[in-house]
């Protein structure tokens, strides 16, 4: 006797359980092992058969074991789903951690700036040199990849990346030109 041969009797039984007797190989073993391991028989099908046409209780054990499996996987997938927040949770702290501590940093003003130049630059070449055909798929990536972080560089100084509330300092000079106040 096989698994899928008892699928039908453990199905009458077990509902959810049964169709799992009948896929695949590897698993129809599983389920049947732990079925077995809840009935208290050995791991064949032919165990287990014998087992629920003799022993009325072993229907109840079976339903039993199923309910338990489902209210389990229910468990596991709300713990999985409370990791997931969590995980959000610390990512959107460390965010605005980072937000915070940069607001007034140099740096954001350096990269925007730089960016914009190697920007120019580039857009500059593009229409005043001639590319090579072997360059040509390499230089459009790169142009591409320049104006993405141009673009992720202006949405932060738009506001897009910004604390709400934050709203724009006025400018005033300092020995370098500009200083934020």
């Amino acid at each position: 006797m096989d698994w899928k041969d008892i699928a039908g009797a453990v199905g009458k039984v077990a509902g959810a359980v049964g169709p799992l007797l009948g896929g695949p190989v590897g698993m129809a073993v599983s389920i049947g092992s732990q079925i077995a391991g809840a009935l208290g028989v050995g791991d064949s099908p032919d165990e287990v058969m014998a087992e629920l046409q003799n022993n009325p209780e072993a229907a109840l054990k079976l339903q039993q074991w199923a309910h338990e499996e489902r209210q389990q996987i229910r468990d596991n997938q709300v713990r999985l789903q409370e990791l997931d927040h969590e995980q959000e949770k610390a990512r959107l702290k460390d965010v605005q951690n980072a937000r915070f501590e940069h607001r007034d940093h140099w740096m954001p003003s350096l990269l925007t700036i730089a960016l914009f130049v190697l920007f120019s630059g580039i857009s500059i070449a593009l229409f005043k040199l001639s590319i090579p055909d072997g360059n040509r798929d390499l230089v459009v990536y790169l142009a591409g990849q320049v104006t993405g972080f141009v673009g992720t560089a202006i949405a932060f100084w738009l506001g897009a990346s910004k604390q709400p509330g934050q709203a724009a300092k006025p400018v005033t000079p300092d020995k370098w030109g500009f200083k934020w106040k």
